[in-house]
Order: structure tokens, then C-alpha cells, then sequence
């Protein structure tokens, strides 16, 4: 693939249903009432991959923007 980007979200798919599977493997053994990670969270593991290690490749500051707390939502 000549998309580093695409490529970048593919492997992270990939990575993210891994990661997804060894973590439900893990709850089942772990705990007496396992609470498994669903597969349609999937796709947002996927995304959370994709965004750290695209700011990574920009050098750690890849300017997504992490909102302030704002104390409004508990008035």
C-alpha cells in the first residue's frame, strides 16, 4: 500500500480486534463475572490506535485538541 495513512487505520483495525480479543480472553479467566468488551466498540479502539500512533509520527504533539473541564455541566 502506497498510503501510509490507510495503511496506518488498517493495521490499527487489526491491532484493535486483537487487542479486543485478548482483553475478553483475559476478563473470562480474571474474573468470576466477566464483563467482555462488545464488538462493536471495536471500530473505537481502532480509532484510538490510529490517533496515537499518527501523534507519534508527528513527534508526540499531532494538535488534537483535549477540551477543558468546564464546571457548567454540574450546575
Amino acid at each position: 500500500m502506497r498510503d501510509r495513512y490507510k495503511e496506518l487505520m488498517l493495521r490499527s483495525f487489526k491491532d484493535s480486534m486483537d487487542v479486543v480479543d485478548a482483553y475478553n480472553e483475559w476478563t473470562e479467566e480474571a474474573f468470576d463475572q466477566p464483563s467482555p468488551v462488545p464488538p462493536q466498540a471495536v471500530p473505537q479502539v481502532a480509532m484510538a490506535l490510529y490517533q496515537s500512533r499518527v501523534m507519534d509520527g508527528w513527534g508526540g504533539d499531532g494538535g488534537f485538541d483535549i477540551p477543558e473541564f468546564d464546571d457548567r455541566m454540574f450546575d
